[in-house]
């Protein structure tokens, strides 16, 4: 994934410690301009880009992400006039509010080294508000958790210009995250018909009045506290992980675990993780981005694979695994297998691999969204694929791909299929699906 409409000259030495008291520091922030950041007090529960009314921002809006930060939720906090004039001075034929959002917030919190990554909350007043809704609407599941307004403005400045979703991503109906409205009086009547089309569409919208004397900091964190960190990882349970449940309504005893590329839970994953379900194939997805923020080492994430397994073939009564990576995923894939317990190893009948590249980095890194290659502590996948059962693997590559290994499996006698496109293969995800179920399929026949 690559980052569209920022270039960061992050400060040096500028860095998040947990037991310091929340203050504010600015630094340059892309397309944003110059933004102010507070951070917590201790260990994060959440990641806030806030954005200011059109006059800019004040004292005010300071004091509300200092506030937030007293909760450890590291803010971003935008001048939104700031931000307006530079689109408005941008030549494009529209402007990729999510990509500047997105690219921000894994920017930031990988310099400021959280050990968990966090999906961004977009929250704004007046102006701000609705950006953080618009910000919201554009955007692919899994990559914004959310929006918070508070009284915000009827429309949107046509300057904005933001981009439609992207057509060939799956858009949940309504919003792709939830939408939380905060007031002290009633909304404007282009705000309300907005909610009521968006609830009909089976959005997650709340609306709360608030008494009059509340400040915007406590508005948002109530309209938002759900949706923030609260409890440490608990081992002997996979709630602690990054997962996508797709239990299939008519269910085969088959049990898909999908694991993301570095973009997180996004297109090629989630739709062919859709296709299978309505397949009968109860899927599980890993989400790489959130999984791999901090660094992984191959048994740790054979253990949480095993994890996965083991719970979610006695919850949901499967007894065949496929496994699935993509890119990424994809590349971590057979160091976690050659790892798993025998007894859960057992259980895998299909391993497909997507965009599957010569090395394996464990830790999600700014290079991999910038498309450049990987870093030196990245491991030779040919040893670990070698080790794996041939008649397991499907090896997926596009025509144009240059980096990656697929062809060499043939000599290892493992499935290799070529295809059109890319990295992202031309779309043809639907296609990619029905290769993947038809070799699960005759696996299974042949026993």
């Amino acid at each position: 994934m690559k980052l569209r409409g920022l270039t960061f000259a992050l400060a040096a030495g500028i860095m998040w410690i947990v037991g310091v008291p929340a203050h504010a520091d600015t630094m340059p922030g892309g397309r944003y301009g110059e933004v102010h950041i507070s951070r917590p007090y201790g260990r994060l529960r959440g990641f806030l880009i806030l954005f200011s009314p059109l006059s800019g921002w004040s004292e005010a809006d300071q004091q509300t992400g200092d506030a937030l930060a007293e909760h450890n939720v590291l803010v971003v906090g935008v001048d939104t006039k700031k931000y307006l004039d530079t689109l408005a001075a941008t030549q494009e034929a529209c402007h990729s509010l999510v990509g500047d959002a997105e690219a921000i917030s894994h920017q930031l919190q990988r310099e400021f080294g959280t050990s968990n990554y966090f999906t961004p909350i977009m929250a704004g007043t007046y102006e701000g508000g609705i950006l953080a809704e618009q910000v919201l609407s554009g955007a692919a599941s899994n990559t914004i958790a959310g929006a918070v307004s508070i009284n915000p403005a009827p429309v949107l400045d046509v300057r904005f210009k933001p981009c439609p979703p992207d057509p060939t991503i799956i858009h949940d109906p309504g919003l792709p995250g939830f939408w939380g409205i905060g007031s002290i009086t009633a909304l404007a009547l282009p705000i309300q018909s907005m909610v009521m089309r968006l609830q009909r569409e089976g959005a997650q919208v709340d609306t709360h009045v608030f008494t009059t004397g509340t400040s915007i900091a406590d508005m948002v964190l109530a309209l938002s506290k759900t949706h923030l960190g609260s409890r440490a990882p608990d081992e002997e349970t996979v709630s602690d992980l990054p997962l996508i449940e797709l239990p299939a309504t008519q269910p085969r005893n088959m049990l898909a675990i999908v694991i993301s590329g570095d973009g997180g839970w996004r297109d090629l994953d989630k739709t062919i993780a859709r296709d299978l379900q309505g397949w009968g194939i109860s899927v599980v997805g890993i989400d790489s981005l959130r999984y791999f923020w901090s660094k992984k080492t191959p048994v740790q994430a054979a253990n949480d694979l095993a994890r996965v397994i083991r719970s979610y073939a006695v919850h949901w009564n499967c007894k065949s695994v496929a496994l699935i990576g993509y890119s990424f995923g994809a590349d971590v894939l057979p160091f976690a297998y050659n790892r798993l317990p025998e007894s859960v190893r057992n259980k895998v009948t299909l391993m497909s691999l997507l965009g599957f590249a010569r090395s394996a980095d464990f830790e999600i890194h700014v290079t991999g969204w910038l498309g450049m290659p990987p870093t030196s502590a990245a491991l030779p996948v040919l040893p670990e694929i070698s080790q794996v059962p041939p008649t397991l693997v499907q090896c997926f590559y596009g025509e144009k791909e240059s980096d990656t290994i697929c062809p060499q499996l043939t000599k290892l006698h493992m499935a290799v299929i070529r295809l059109s496109g890319g990295h992202h293969f031309g779309g043809g995800y639907e296609q990619l699906a029905h290769v993947i179920m038809d070799g699960w399929l005759r696996r299974l026949t042949s026993g």
